[in-house]
């Protein structure tokens, strides 16, 4: 047997970032230049962390999932959370030396001078989750929390809770759970039962059920309630801030009913809340609770599509270093023509889902700096990006336990925890189908559409380079095509919207991505860097929105594979070919 047969390759002791030179030039076109610059040593550093220490801690809370212990041993009611030392270390490293989730709130976080920006603070993000999809629940909702009450939040409650949640000491770290669905309503929030009551000292009283609360066990929980005597539906519902651990010490008064047995993110608590006169602050106005909420599941939201695009990114990477380390039939894998041609359609669907992130990302810094057509953008590519990003991450990592073959289906190897962890980004935050009908709520109730087309307008009229103009062209096209038909679906009525809204969110979050990837395209060619990325945005757009009928389609990965994967020179005629 030879040596490369024997070999069972793996990504395991790579550093994440310096295997993917696509994440610096990503970086560049979407953060300011002294910003990209200052992260790529702190891009480095996480890099070597997550393929190594951080991806071995990772399998090792993956396989020893957190504990609840009900009671003690004088049957006490006591609610605690046992986590494996390693999931603990992970939480070090992410909350603490990295300070995930104070960021974007504290200067100064990894020696930054002032807050990190947002497209930053996802670039980093996409990396760490490369190893830990679980964990990243927990930082992205204590990260959304204090944003929530640094918006909406009394004087008092931002001084007691948000300098501890925005801590990088662990000792004085505050974690912040997100309870919204209950048994009755599900997707459907306005059907929600749990019910606040006020108290004579000023605070609530709430009662009722959560039937999933994922970082269970959590110091802070923000969640909606329906105040006494107000109406029905999401207007009548309040947020509320449940502490752990009342100002004397005492437990709150509420009960973990038992923690759900989950498909992936093994490594992270998910578990039923009973609230039982629970001790309440509110949040904001009461009549505005679920717009307050939809303020931290949006920034999740994001968060969702971010984890999403890093699976398809390790996806990626687990198949091209096994397709090059094996052999089959007398020659590597990688050297297999329709295994070529796989993997390069997994490299277009990769690098268009990171651009898309890293535009919202750099949007939403542009809405915290007051722009409302920023906010507007936001508003409705984050929807579009939970629902496209996180629905293609399931095909590529399906794609990438393919090309492992048996051994991707062992849960030795990270194959299984990827896929595993692909299907629950399409869940929480709201299933696709709600996603989907939320990005026809933004056009309709916002108008946010028009602000996202006046963008991609700009951006494609922006466009330096002749070959990559005469190539943006057919998109241009496809881009006016998709807006008129997306401004027609919206003057129908639901019956005959609704159906379309899913294949009408797969055209737009085509042509975003494909806009985004010219641009970067350009931003090569005028640079001098060749014609890698032009070719991975027309091959981009002839495969999801011209239309091409596969059977005709050039085989342009079986030829520059090698290329694009190393990020060789590939020649002008590769794309006019």
């Amino acid at each position: 047997m030879s040596a490369t047969n024997a070999a069972m390759p793996d990504t395991r002791g790579l550093n994440f970032f310096a295997a993917d030179p696509n994440l610096a030039f990503a970086l560049r076109q979407h953060a300011a230049p002294a910003d990209a610059e200052r992260a790529v040593p702190l891009l480095h550093d996480l890099g070597a962390v997550a393929g190594e220490e951080l991806d071995k801690l990772a399998m090792l809370a993956d396989q020893h999932p957190p504990q609840l212990v009900t009671h003690d041993r004088e049957g006490r009611r006591i609610d605690e959370l046992v986590y494996h030392p390693a999931y603990i270390e992970m939480q070090k490293l992410g909350f603490s030396r990295y300070g995930f989730a104070a960021m974007s709130h504290r200067p100064g976080v990894l020696g930054w001078p002032g807050r990190i920006p947002q497209v930053v603070k996802y670039a980093l993000s996409y990396l760490f989750v490369q190893s830990e999809f679980g964990l990243f629940c927990p930082i992205s909702m204590t990260d959304s929390a204090a944003r929530v009450l640094n918006l909406f939040g009394s004087p008092e409650l931002r001084a007691h809770y948000v300098p501890g949640l925005t801590s990088t000491d662990f000792g004085e770290l505050l974690q912040s759970a997100q309870l919204l669905t209950e048994r009755t309503g599900g997707s459907d929030v306005g059907a929600n039962e749990c019910v606040a009551v006020p108290a004579a000292d000023g605070t609530w009283a709430l009662t009722g059920e959560k039937w999933f609360c994922s970082n269970a066990g959590a110091d802070v929980h923000l969640t909606l309630a329906r105040p006494a005597r107000a109406p029905g539906g999401t207007k009548g519902l309040g947020m509320f801030l449940v502490p752990k651990l009342l100002p004397d010490g005492r437990r709150n008064s509420y009960v973990i009913r038992r923690l759900k047995e989950k498909l992936g993110s093994r490594s992270m608590p998910s578990a039923e809340y009973e609230f039982d006169g629970a001790t309440a602050y509110p949040v904001g106005e009461l009549d505005r609770g679920f717009a307050q909420m939809a303020e931290m599941i949006n920034v999740s939201r994001l968060s969702n599509g971010m984890r999403a695009a890093a699976i398809m990114r390790r996806s990626l990477l687990e198949a091209v270093v096994h397709a090059r380390g094996r052999a089959a039939f007398g020659k590597p894998l990688f050297e297999q023509p329709l295994l070529r041609e796989q993997i390069f359609a997994m490299t277009l669907e990769s690098e268009a889902a990171l651009a898309f992130v890293l535009f919202a990302a750099a949007q939403l810094d542009a809405a915290d700096s007051g722009s409302e057509s920023a906010a507007q953008v936001v508003r409705i590519v984050t929807p579009l990006i939970k629902y496209a990003v996180c629905r293609q991450a399931r095909g590529v990592a399906g794609m990438a336990m393919n090309v492992r073959g048996g051994n991707g289906y062992i849960e030795e190897w990270v194959n299984a925890k990827l896929l595993r962890d692909a299907h629950l980004g399409s869940i929480w935050e709201g299933a696709e189908n709600i996603v989907a009908l939320d990005v026809a709520r933004a056009a309709l109730r916002e108008q946010a559409h028009h602000a996202l087309f006046r963008e991609l307008d700009t951006r494609l009229g922006g466009l330096r380079d002749s070959d990559v103009r005469r190539e943006a062209e057919l998109l241009a096209a496809a881009l006016a095509g998709a807006r008129t038909r997306f401004e027609a679906l919206l003057d129908t009525d639901a019956a005959t919207r609704e159906p379309r809204m899913a294949a009408m969110c797969d055209r737009l979050a085509a042509v975003v991505c494909c806009a985004l990837l010219f641009e970067e395209a350009d931003m090569q060619v005028t640079a001098g860097g060749g014609y890698r990325k032009l070719l991975i945005a027309t091959e981009y757009r002839r495969r999801t929105l011209d239309r091409s009928d596969p059977l005709d389609l050039t085989p342009a990965g079986a030829r520059w594979l090698d290329e694009v994967v190393d990020w060789g020179a590939v020649p002008a005629e590769a794309v006019r070919g």
